[in-house]
């Protein structure tokens, strides 16, 4: 069972020819980005522990802890593709809203003029309005996936 999730991360089954090599090479790429993500999240909790033992501005430390999981899911999410070669677009928004109000908390909201505060709400009522959209599609594949016969 091992070796057949294994080759999965080699490429899809169904992948031939030209196309077969060339997913092949994009997953490559994929683990080339997930080692150096590994790194990237290596390097962020020892600074973290850095400023931690330095008791600097709490601030900057909750800055490194959320860049610290923002890392951690897009880790999960590259792992995610390796094995089943598709992306979640439910971990895509997550993060990408985490990643909006991480800046926000490292510039602090009193020092944002308030064009780009709008801008961002709306940008984060765009991207809830779409996860839910997504969230009830996806319900939605459940239901059609418990009624659909499957030949075995």
């Amino acid at each position: 069972m091992k070796l057949i999730k294994f080759r999965r991360f080699f490429g899809s089954q169904t992948s031939l020819g030209m196309s077969g090599i060339l997913q092949n090479l994009q997953n490559l790429i994929v683990i080339a980005l997930c080692l150096l993500m590994f790194w990237i999240m290596l390097v962020q909790i020892y600074q973290t522990s850095l400023e931690t033992l330095q008791a600097k501005n709490f601030r900057t430390i909750a800055g490194h802890l959320i860049y610290l999981f923002v890392l951690i899911e897009l880790f999960r999410l590259m792992i995610y593709y390796l094995e089943e070669q598709r992306i979640l677009l439910g971990t895509i928004i997550e993060v990408t809203i985490v990643s909006m109000l991480r800046e926000v908390i490292l510039e602090g909201v009193l020092t944002i003029n308030w064009e780009r505060i709008l801008a961002l709400c709306g940008l984060i009522l765009t991207l809830a309005a779409t996860w839910a959209i997504y969230r009830h599609l996806e319900k939605g594949q459940d239901k059609l996936q418990q009624i659909t016969f499957t030949k075995d």
